[in-house]
Formats: C-alpha cells, sequence, structure tokens
C-alpha cells in the first residue's frame, strides 16, 4: 500500500542494526552561540531523556548516520527514525520501545516473543508511536486507496444526497437547470460573466466554461464557471449568519490554528463561491435553531434580525441548496481540487456534527477523508487545507471514540518535539489523541493491537502498548513551556468540589484537559499486569489527578471555541467518577459548555448517564 500520498515524505534507506560499528567519534563542545544542546547523542541515553554521561559501565550505542553527520537536524532525524522502525519485523520493532522509567517490565517479553536475546542491539533509533503497533488502519481507511479527486468528491456527494432523500421525500438531485440559462453565452461564444446576486431559495447561476480557451487558459476559465467574479450580494438575514459565522461559528473550527484560517480566509472564499457562502448559512442557522431549542443564547436571539424567521427550515433549504450546487460544480476537474470544497465538506460536516444523533455522520465524515486523501492533504499542508484536516480529525476522534472504531487517518507527524513552535505542540496531543482513539478501539483490543497469540501473552502486548502511548505523552509533556502553566486565580469557594486552573490562551488550556483526557482512556483500557494494593492506589491517584484538572480548567474556560472538545474531555473525566456529587458537578460544567456555545450536548450528557448507570 502506498504510504506516501498523506505522509508526504519519501522513504531514506533504512539501517542496519546489526552492521559494524565504528569507533565512537570524538565529542567536540559546541561554542556558546551555537548552544550547548545536541541532538545527535548516545541512542541509549536519548531514549532515556538523559544527557550521556559515558558510564564505562554501559555501552554508548550511536546511529551510523549520526556518526557520519554529528550536526544532523532533529528533523532529519525523525523522518529516518520512521522508515527505520517500519523496515523492522513487528515483534522486534515492539520490543525495540524506549523504557519509560527504568527497566521496562514487558522488555524481557517482547523480546522472547521475538526470539531475540533480551540483552541484544537496542533500536538503531526512537519509534514513532504510530509503529507501536504497526500501525494498523481503518478498513474503511485501506478502502479509499484508489479513489481519484473526482471519484471521491462524487461519492461524498451520493451519500449525502441519498441520506438527505431518505429523510426528505420531497429532496432529489434531478438534473438542474443548465448553468448558461440566465448567462447565455455571448454570439463570440464567450461566456458573460456571472452577476452577484442575493441567495434565495434557488440555485445561484454558474457561468459555464469557455471550451475554446487555450489550453493554458482552461485552467483559469474553468475557475469562472464556478467562482464568481465580485462578491455575492447577501439579504439582511444571510449577513447577520455570516457574521454570526465569522465571529462565532469559526472558532470551533479555528481552535489550534494560529493563524484563524477559517474567520479570515474562508469567509473570503465565501463571498466567491456560492456553494460554500450558502453551507456557512446553513451550519449557522441549524447552529441558531439548535440554540434556541435548547434555551441557550436568548439574549443573542432577542437581537437577531432573524426573529420571525424559522431558522430550523432556513437551514434545511440551505443545506439541499448547497447539494444542488456541488451537483454542478462537482463537474469541473479544478474545483474538486480547491480550498473552496475542502472548506465546504468540512462545514457540511460540521453542520451533521449538531445533529449528534444522526447515524450517517461517520459517512459523511469518511466521505471528507476521500476528498482530503485524494488531494493528498494532511496535517502540514500548510494554509486552509492544513487547518482543514485538523479541524476533521477533531471531527473523527470523537466519531471514532462514540463508535470505538479507529480514526480514518492514517498520516503521522515527521517533526520532532524540540523542532515544534508550542502552537505546534498545542496541536500535536490531538493527534496523539487519535492515536489512543486507535488503541481504545474494538479492533485494537480484540485483536490485542495487531499482535500475535493470545491469553496472558496478547494481554502483556497490549499493556506494553498502553506503556508505550505514556512514554509518548510524556514525551510531549517534556518540551511544553511556561505558556501551559496555570495563572493566578481567585481564592476559591470552600465548598467548591474542584480548584479551578486558568490557561491563557485557550488553545493551550484545553490542551492540558486532551493530555488529562488521553491518561485517562489509557489507563481505564489498559490491561492490569500487575495486582496489589500498590496498583490500585498509583491507578486512582492517576484518574484523580486527570479528573481534577480537566475540571478544574474548565470551571475557568469561558472561550467559545473551547467549549465543544472541554465538553468531550468532561465526558472523559466524568467515566472514573463515582462521587454523586461529582456526577452532578461535571453534568453542570457540561451544560455551561452547551450555554456558552450554544452547541446540543444532550446525546453527550445521555450517555454519560447511560455509562453510570451500567455500574450501578
Amino acid at each position: 500500500m502506498d504510504m506516501t500520498m498523506e505522509t508526504g515524505y519519501t522513504p531514506t534507506r533504512s539501517l542496519d542494526p546489526d552492521g559494524p560499528q565504528s569507533p565512537k567519534p570524538k565529542r567536540m563542545r559546541k561554542s556558546r552561540s551555537r548552544g550547548l544542546r545536541t541532538r545527535t547523542g548516545c541512542l541509549t541515553c536519548r531514549s532515556r531523556h538523559k544527557k550521556c554521561d559515558e558510564n564505562p559501565n554501559r555501552d554508548c550505542v550511536y546511529s551510523e548516520e549520526a556518526r557520519r553527520n554529528p550536526t544532523r537536524s532533529s528533523r532529519q532525524y525523525s523522518q529516518e527514525s520512521i522508515h527505520v522502525v517500519s523496515s523492522l519485523p513487528s515483534s522486534t520493532g515492539a520490543a525495540a520501545l524506549p523504557e519509560r522509567r527504568g527497566s521496562n517490565p514487558y522488555q524481557q517479553m517482547m523480546a522472547e516473543a521475538s526470539g531475540l536475546s533480551p540483552q541484544g542491539p537496542p533500536a538503531p533509533l526512537l519509534m514513532p508511536i504510530a509503529e507501536t503497533y504497526h500501525y494498523a488502519q481503518s478498513p474503511d481507511t485501506v478502502a479509499s486507496e484508489q479513489l481519484t479527486a473526482d471519484m471521491a468528491s462524487n461519492r461524498w456527494l451520493d451519500l449525502l444526497a441519498t441520506d438527505a432523500a431518505q429523510a426528505d421525500a420531497n429532496f432529489s438531485l434531478a438534473p438542474s437547470p443548465a448553468p448558461f440559462e440566465d448567462n447565455s453565452p455571448s454570439p463570440t461564444g464567450q461566456a458573460t460573466p456571472a452577476e452577484a446576486r442575493p441567495i434565495g431559495t434557488e440555485n445561484q447561476p454558474i457561468a459555464v466554461a469557455v471550451t475554446a480557451a487555450p489550453p493554458a487558459l482552461v485552467g483559469t476559465s474553468e475557475r469562472h464557471a464556478w467562482s464568481l467574479d465580485q462578491d455575492i450580494k447577501l439579504t439582511s438575514e444571510e449577513a447577520y449568519l455570516f457574521r454570526v459565522f465569522a465571529e462565532r461559528a469559526s472558532q470551533w473550527l479555528d481552535l489550534f490554528d494560529p493563524q484563524k484560517h477559517f474567520s479570515t480566509h474562508a469567509i473570503r472564499l465565501a463571498l466567491r463561491n456560492v456553494g460554500l457562502c450558502k453551507a456557512i448559512l446553513a451550519l449557522c442557522a441549524r447552529h441558531r435553531a439548535t440554540s434556541l431549542q435548547a434555551g441557550g443564547l436568548a439574549a443573542a436571539a432577542a437581537h437577531s434580525s432573524l426573529a420571525e424567521s424559522d431558522p430550523s427550515s432556513m437551514a434545511v433549504q440551505y443545506y439541499y441548496e448547497t447539494l444542488h450546487y456541488l451537483q454542478i460544480a462537482l463537474q469541473y476537474e479544478t474545483y474538486t481540487l480547491s480550498e473552496e470544497l475542502l472548506a465546504t465538506a468540512l462545514v457540511i460536516s460540521t453542520y451533521e456534527m449538531l445533529d449528534s444523533s444522526k447515524s450517517n455522520w461517520k459517512r459523511h465524515l469518511k466521505g471528507v477523508f476521500w476528498i482530503q486523501r485524494s488531494q493528498n492533504v494532511n496535517g502540514v499542508s500548510g494554509g486552509l487545507r492544513q487547518s482543514v484536516w485538523w479541524a476533521w480529525l477533531r471531527q473523527d476522534i470523537w466519531a471514532a471514540f462514540r463508535e470505538r472504531r479507529r480514526c480514518f487517518s492514517f498520516w503521522r507527524p515527521l517533526m520532532d518535539y524540540p523542532d515544534l513552535t508550542q502552537d505546534e505542540l498545542a496541536n500535536r496531543i490531538v493527534y496523539l489523541l487519535s492515536q489512543t482513539v486507535n488503541y481504545c478501539s474494538k479492533t485494537d483490543a480484540t485483536n490485542s493491537s495487531g499482535g500475535g497469540g493470545g491469553g496472558d501473552n496478547s494481554a502483556q502486548r497490549r499493556a506494553y502498548v498502553g506503556e508505550a502511548l505514556l512514554s509518548e505523552l510524556e514525551r510531549w509533556e517534556m518540551h511544553l513551556g511556561a505558556s501551559f502553566q496555570a495563572l493566578p486565580t481567585p481564592s476559591v469557594d470552600s465548598q467548591s468540589l474542584f480548584t479551578p486552573i486558568w490557561i491563557h490562551p485557550p488553545m493551550f488550556a484545553v490542551s492540558i484537559q486532551i493530555y488529562n483526557f488521553i491518561r485517562i482512556l489509557i489507563t481505564l483500557h489498559r490491561p492490569v499486569v500487575s495486582s496489589g494494593f500498590d496498583s490500585y492506589l498509583k491507578t486512582q491517584k492517576t484518574l484523580h489527578e486527570a479528573v481534577n484538572t480537566i475540571c478544574g480548567i474548565a470551571m475557568e474556560l469561558r472561550d467559545e471555541g473551547s467549549q465543544i472538545m472541554s465538553a468531550q474531555c468532561l465526558f472523559g473525566a466524568g467515566l472514573c467518577v463515582q462521587e454523586e456529587e461529582k456526577r452532578k458537578a461535571i453534568l453542570s460544567l457540561i451544560d455551561a459548555c452547551e450555554n456558552r456555545t450554544g452547541w446540543p450536548m444532550a446525546a453527550l450528557r445521555d450517555d454519560l448517564i447511560a455509562e453510570w448507570a451500567r455500574v450501578t
């Protein structure tokens, strides 16, 4: 299977861990102007995150490439690491994971399973966490391998249209009026530009492409067929909804994006693209309808220009118009490869996420994945494409967690933590959450993370994978700066069950919540390989600390864009709380998230209450 499509890198040649070892080079001290920190030290000490002291009682092992080029960057190190480990046998790869604290209790077991001596040669480089369970993929991910951009986008539209027709017998994607009916070609064969007009209940006309254009101008001419040359004129009601997206709804999608591409770049694209504009209007109308039903955002609704309108029917109408637009626009190859299509697909997915009980949301998330994969969009694509990918991943993580399946994406980052900015570190924890959701999925639990064997050996292997995930989590935490630390808060009420924790900016606060959510998930799903009172106390301490941190941050986290993920982390905290008072407090915090954002969370609360009922 071609793994380069989503990873976006070309594999380098692997290193032979059993090859001849040349003499260790003389260590050169860097000048203070260049810094004293090195990234190419002894592999044994690097795996333990310790400074190499060249202890004569321990063999210092260096990679062949590190010996040849001691100034190699850590980004190159990370790229080579991924390929080196993927070339090793599966059992060898698992045995080569770095130790977390002292000697690893599973190292000998894994070495024996692979037929290697526990004292065998160490792994040539640090193993990425994805390799821990051989990067097992969702069957749906494998099935998307051969889809072109045209096939992916049209299959996605078929899913949307089929589900819309099942929900509403009056809906169909019958052939739409010819796009040139209201924009007839001129006598010379040149299409006249589409006139900007208010978006009503009819489709915005799309100008036809210039068929006689020179080959070099085909792409430019074709873009004019689906992108207007002047801004769309919005009605008063539409202008209100559009502003709600720019100032509020886009915050959900831009949470971990310092450049805020949805609230800046995407809204500009929407003023020239009918499909994206109507998708935005559908999302905001739907959001207002659900807010009114839940009783939230009452003050904002009272001053809304939509007071006499039915936002629910408006949302459905705009949604249907978006699908009709897509049916026409997808005939153009340039549109199937455009930013506008990616943004439209993500906004539609968010629209469907508002209806959390909708069983077809998983299928639609898969359709968005098809489109992204066909365009080779991933977590480092840059610009709006990258922002779309991360926003989609956060949605897929929650859907996969609820359905206990693996996430669709198989992309893995190449840059190591020292090379990341603090903003990028905050985003990286989302990737680690996706790997944890994979670990907690039914497939991984049944197959013991892809390993062979059964019984105690499978349980031990799964426990070892959980240990590796925690080790990676600790590596992430080691590189956090002051921005992730708590700031002063007013004195807390003595009756409060949790201590408020204020971390600013909000994206860093949510990152710490996700970090503790991961700790909870691994602790709850990792097999117990050691029994006794000490083990029990350690587990309870981990869960207690994670719950208190998540709830403490939620008490001070008032930023609207953070509320959805904060509520999801609160759900995780609620899974390991038994005291009735704390359960009520967590439900109250989830209600506060709903009131701040208007996002419906009744299904989340109901699921949490159902989990509590299973153990009472």
